[in-house]
This record gives C-alpha cells, structure tokens and sequence, in this order.
C-alpha cells in the first residue's frame, strides 16, 4: 500500500499514445496552463523523471527557466535513481521566444505568419536561478527544484471564463511535480467548473466512461458554488481534450437542508443526508490493516487496489466492517473516490494497440449492443464492485460507474440489510488493479432526513464564440451541446434566490447527461496479437499490473519507448 496516490501517477506518462496534442482553432490566441507546485517538500521526483522521459514527450520541445535566463533542453536522460535529469542546454531560437517575452505581459498572442507548432508545443520548467546553467554545456537538474510548468497551448476563442488547472483547488497542495503533468495529459470527460464567489474554480467531470453515444448516461456532480455578483449561479462545461463532447442536459439541484447534515447523491440520482457517519472497525486488503488509507477524507492517504500478489487472482478487494444493532434493515454506505490517472494511462495503452484501425474500432463499437460493451467493462474490472455479507454469502449491492481521475467525489451508496446475519456489517470493495482510489469510507444508519429540492433550468448559456446555446440544454431531448474541439467552453447561468432561514444551508448538485468520444490519431499498425489477450476476463487488471512491475523494476527508460 502506499500513503499517497503519487505512485500510481509515476508511470502515467509512459503511454506513447499522443495525448500532449496541438490544439487548432482559427484564432491566434494562446493560453497557458500554469502547473505550480504548493509543497516542495511533496514533490515525487521519481515521477517527474519518467513522465519527462515518456514518448508523448518527444514532440514537446522543452525550455528551461532559470531566473531571467532561458534555455533549450535537449537529449535529456533520466538518471537511474529518477532524482535528476540531464541535458544539453541550448539558446533558444527566435520562433521559441513568442512565450518568453509575451508572457510576461500578458500578450498571449501570435501573428498569422508564425508556424503553430512552434507555439503549442513548449514546456517551460521553472527553477530558481542557477549559475552552472549555460548554453552548450550538459546541465543537471535535481526535479525537486522545479517551481512551476507552463503548458502552452491554444486559446480558442479567447475564453474570457478561463482557468489554469494549477489553481484548481482540488486537495491544492498535494499535487505533486507528475500529478500536475499527469492533468495536463490525461483523456477523461467534460470539466466543470463553478463560480465560488471569488473564481470559476474547476470542479470535476462529468459521465466519464460514456465513451460511445450509447452510453450517454446522468451524472450527479456536487459543486461548491456562491451567487455571482448579479445574484446568478453560474457553472461551466469545457471540453479541455482530445475529444468530442456531447451534453444534453445541465439542471442544477439545490438542496436546503440542516445544517448538521451534508447532501450527497447515489449512482442514480437519488439524494440521501449524511448525518452519523461511523468509521469501520477494521479496514483490511489481503489481512492487511489499510485503516489509516480511509479513515479521513480529503487528506493524502488512499486506497489504490495496487497489490500485486491479490491481483495474481484478479482480487484486489478492500473489505470493511462495521457495527451495527441488530433491527438495522437499511444503511448507508459514504465513498470518497475517484478513478486513477493510472487507469487512464493503461486504457491509453490498450487502444493504441488498434493503430491506424482505431476509427474503424470506434465506429463498429458505436453499433455495438450497451449490453455486450457493459458486459466487457464488467469482465474487465473497470467499475467498482460494492457487495455485501448475507445469509446467501456475498452479494453485488452496486456497481460503480467510472468517475474519471480529476478529483474525488462523495457518494452515497443505499444498502438493504434484510439478508444480514452476521453481528457486523461486512462489506467489500474490489475492482481491477490501481483502477480505482478510494479517499474515504464510513456507514451512516440514520434515515434520510427532509430536504427540499429545487431544480433550477438554465436561463442562460453562452458558448465560447458568444452564441446562445440555451435551447440545447433547456431539456432533456436528445438535442445536444456539442463541443468537438478542445477550447470549447459553455457558460451557463441560473436564477438563485438566497436562502432566508440561518439554521438551513444548501448543497449544489449538477445534474447533467451526455456522452464523450475519444480522437485518436495512431499511426502505427493494429497488433491483434497484443489485442487478443482482451477477449479473456480479468486481461485489463492483468495489463495493469504488468505494466506496473515494469516500471517498478527499474527497467522504466526501456520501456517508456515501446
């Protein structure tokens, strides 16, 4: 087990699939995502050093900035301890200056006669002044001295709502160096961002895993959110990757409830308070005591389903025990998870594996029966199990959908304990290895207390070109938002009124539906031998943890190439 999920991101850049893109649009307009660092002290330089060295990497052209100084960094290599990096430094040349000079003012821009991929394919890594780097000398760089990434990338449309996922507020502070990478390159499904009273602050994600129109699917997205100056509540739906985005619906739930309990939703919607939450008695993976990986919410530990010896069986499970009095009939099972930029990077790697077939895969997978691709996500691993002790043994409670890895969410999974004989609750937990991480884990038997719920419909929503795109989301009707382009953004705004009663407070859900398809671009020649294994239940976890025991026996440099 491991205290954080640092590790799990440490190989995440290694799929050589091209998720770093170039993104077009016809403005000429640049953006940059500003990855800083907020705990030196946490920062998993092992992970910087493989990420650095992945093949998506390749195409990036990487500039040092060291004080006022700024260099090319090329032939870089990752030392075998993954504490340093070496290179050769280089001047930069005049095209790879747009940045240095018109970052600085804010001037993000460039002219029709620039070539783009001299624009939006740069890296800036900050480090504090340091006298030994000079051009055309090899330069060493300990990673635990970066400050700060700059991406650069477009700006279509000049967003006026724009963010930096630097500053998303999500457990701020505890992305380390390769997280903070791992954001930049992951391929997951529509952001949404929420107006906190200070900033369109990023939220989460939206119906991940919806990757086929088949599989539009509701979402329910808790969101911190405050009135904006004009008394409105206003969100955001982004498409921040390569991919094509399909929305119908965007309904904001407001829930005035006491103020002694919080408001979370299940996997369908259903809303349930949150008032008695008790701990496990014990928290146990493979008769281990994971206790300390759950017992706190929003802090750094997780459970991350990564031991190699239960996943040999295919059953990396987290199982708990609770108390409970003996005329419980119902109870209410309290997650923290989300899935891992892990899971992200080994799907990456399956997919590759269809090459130039990948478009003709996806649309063949687009008539494809919901029941036969659910039925493979299941022999796969790729949802979270929730099952159950009974007098019939265990029991499938739940199945969770998959939630994307941008940030934990809290759900509430309902529980049926009419089956129960046994003095304690025993439930479990299993899905595919390092598929998931689970932050936080508690029951709750009060009943559901009386919430009030307004859903509130978009009055407004205004795309990134200024268009209203309103009628699109007004309704459930299958008439979709469309965003196919990276950039894409939708504001959308609702009429709030504030709440009168000081002893109530009130929690904000999104209620969305949609679905997502991935843009690929491979280049190289299906491997059906590769491709086959899949067919087989179980395959994806094992790839998983193939992966992952390569890159933890040392052989990363070798392998981050194939």
């Amino acid at each position: 087990m491991y205290p954080t999920t640092a590790l799990l991101r440490v190989v995440f850049g290694f799929t050589a699939i091209p998720l770093f893109y170039l993104l077009t649009s016809c403005q000429h307009y640049y953006q940059v995502q500003d990855f800083q660092n907020k705990k030196a002290a946490l920062k998993d330089t092992t992970g910087m050093a493989q990420n650095i060295d992945a093949p998506q990497y390749q195409s990036r052209y990487f500039i040092l900035r060291a004080g006022s100084e700024a260099y090319h960094m090329r032939n870089i290599i990752v030392s075998e301890d993954r504490k340093y990096i070496t290179c050769q430094l280089d001047t930069l040349p005049t095209y790879h200056t747009l940045h240095l000079h018109n970052g600085r003012g804010g001037n993000m821009r460039y002219k029709n006669s620039v070539i783009e991929s001299t624009v939006l394919n740069e890296v800036h890594l900050y480090v504090p002044v340091d006298t030994t780097a000079k051009p055309f000398l090899t330069y060493t760089l300990p990673l635990d001295k970066v400050q700060k990434i700059e991406v650069v990338e477009k700006n279509k449309g000049k967003t006026t709502l724009s963010y930096v996922l630097g500053g998303i507020g999500i457990a701020a502070g505890t992305f380390t160096v390769i997280s903070l990478i791992a954001l930049a390159l992951k391929s997951s499904c529509p952001f949404v961002s929420a107006y906190d009273g200070t900033e369109m602050k990023l939220q989460g994600e939206i119906y991940g895993g919806a990757i086929y129109p088949q599989l539009c699917r509701n979402d329910y997205l808790t969101l911190q959110m405050k009135p904006n100056a004009n008394g409105k509540l206003q969100l955001q739906i982004s498409n921040e990757l390569k991919e094509k985005q399909f929305t119908d619906i965007a309904e904001l739930l407001v829930i005035t409830h006491d103020k002694n309990v919080r408001v979370a939703a299940d996997e369908n919607g259903g809303l349930h308070s949150i008032a008695q939450p008790m701990l496990p008695i014990t928290a146990t993976a493979n008769s281990k005591n994971v206790m300390p990986l759950i017992a706190l919410s929003n802090d750094e530990w997780s459970f991350n389903f990564d031991d190699t010896a239960a996943a040999k069986n295919n059953n990396n499970t987290l199982n708990l025990s609770f108390e409970r009095s003996a005329n419980t009939t119902t109870a209410k099972l309290v997650l923290r998870l989300k899935n891992s930029y892990w899971l992200d990077m080994v799907y990456g790697k399956f997919t590759q594996g269809f090459g130039k077939y990948y478009p003709a895969f996806i649309k063949k997978q687009s008539n494809t029966p919901v029941e036969k691709l659910t039925h493979w996500k299941e022999e796969q691993q790729l949802p979270l199990h929730i099952l159950i002790h009974t007098s019939k043994g265990w029991q499938v409670a739940e199945s969770l959908t998959t939630t994307g890895p941008l940030a934990t969410r809290e759900i509430v999974v309902p529980l049926n304990l009419n089956d129960i004989t046994d003095e304690q609750l025993n439930v479990q937990l299993s899905a595919g290895f390092m598929f998931w991480e689970i932050d936080y884990a508690a029951i709750d038997f009060s009943d559901d207390a009386a919430l009030q719920i307004s859903k509130l419909q978009p009055v407004k929503a205004t795309d990134e070109t200024g268009a209203n795109v309103l009628p699109l989301l007004a309704k459930e009707d299958a008439s979709y938002l469309q965003q196919p382009m990276p950039g894409n953004a939708t504001v959308i705004e609702y009429l709030y009124t504030p709440i009168a009663n000081n002893n109530k407070t009130q929690t904000y859900i999104l209620h969305a539906k949609g679905y997502y398809e991935h843009v690929r671009n491979f280049t190289n020649a299906a491997d059906i031998g590769f491709l086959k294994q899949f067919k087989q239940p179980g395959a994806l976890s094992n790839f998983s943890m193939s992966l992952y025991k390569q890159a933890m026996n040392g052989d990363v440099n070798k392998w981050a190439m194939k």
